[in-house]
């Protein structure tokens, strides 16, 4: 299993990192993972045409994470030299039926196949879901402390698996949902408590690695007030290898 990070910053504009999205590969098979404004152009220079994908998953709802879902079914819609013939399937939290067909209120036929339809399947957001995704990977969730359907995100595959935090405060979910993972991708949007409680901060994913021990962790999603090097530093006091994940980042696990 191979897991790229396509965007690893904000809704903020940055000239180097774009909003959330993140690419899992197995068995020659592709699925995108949440996708922010610009993750079709990301996803390209990752190697993967987006009309070639095998479903999307979303942690939730928010824009900074589905942003390029119109403009990705849009593109499959249009197909030019590539006209898809099999359905996209995603998978997200109780509500994102209701979410897309919003959408496609919006934009109807644009952003519909004819040959193909966008399948949705809903995990629960009062416990624990799971999915066989495409490439034999196994997807696992719990409930994250966030809004807009927000779910934990967990992907194995052969033995392995990464596991996303997904947008979220304080979540024993969490913990338990990323023990022992291969790679924990965790958001560190704040600085501290004194911000908004549904973001985490360092010492928050401190001790929760040191409860789920990761055998490494990569930070993503940070905003301006956070000093980087200050959260690297204390969620290393847990044990565990950490980094900040970067646009572009892969690992083949």
């Amino acid at each position: 299993m191979r897991f790229t990070v396509l965007g690893s910053g904000t809704t903020l504009p940055d000239a180097d990192r774009g909003p959330a999205g993140f690419l899992v590969q197995a068995e020659g098979r592709s699925i995108l993972v949440d996708g922010g404004s610009g993750t079709l152009q990301r996803l390209k220079r990752a190697g993967v045409d987006a009309r070639e994908l095998d479903g999307g998953v979303y942690s939730h709802r928010h824009v900074d994470h589905t942003g390029d879902l119109v403009p990705l079914l849009f593109t499959l819609k249009v197909g030019i030299d590539r006209p898809r013939t099999r359905d996209y399937p995603i998978w997200g939290g109780q509500g994102f039926q209701g979410f897309l067909s919003a959408l496609l209120g919006v934009y109807g036929q644009w952003i519909q196949g004819t040959a193909w339809s966008t399948v949705v399947t809903e995990l629960p957001l009062d416990g624990p879901g799971e999915a066989l995704l495409p490439g034999g990977v196994l997807l696992r969730t719990l409930p994250a402390n966030h809004a807009a359907g927000a779910l934990h995100l967990r992907f194995e595959h052969d033995g392995r698996s990464v596991t996303f935090s997904g947008d979220t405060g304080a979540s024993p979910a969490l913990a338990e949902l990323a023990e022992a993972t291969d790679l924990l991708v965790c958001e560190c949007a704040y600085d501290g408590p004194e911000d908004y409680d549904g973001h985490l901060y360092a010492e928050l994913i401190r001790d929760m690695v040191a409860q789920a021990r990761p055998a490494q962790v990569w930070l993503t999603h940070m905003y301006p007030q956070v000093d980087p090097e200050r959260a690297l530093r204390v969620v290393r006091e847990a044990g565990a290898p950490v980094i900040r994940a970067r646009d572009g980042q892969s690992v083949e696990l």
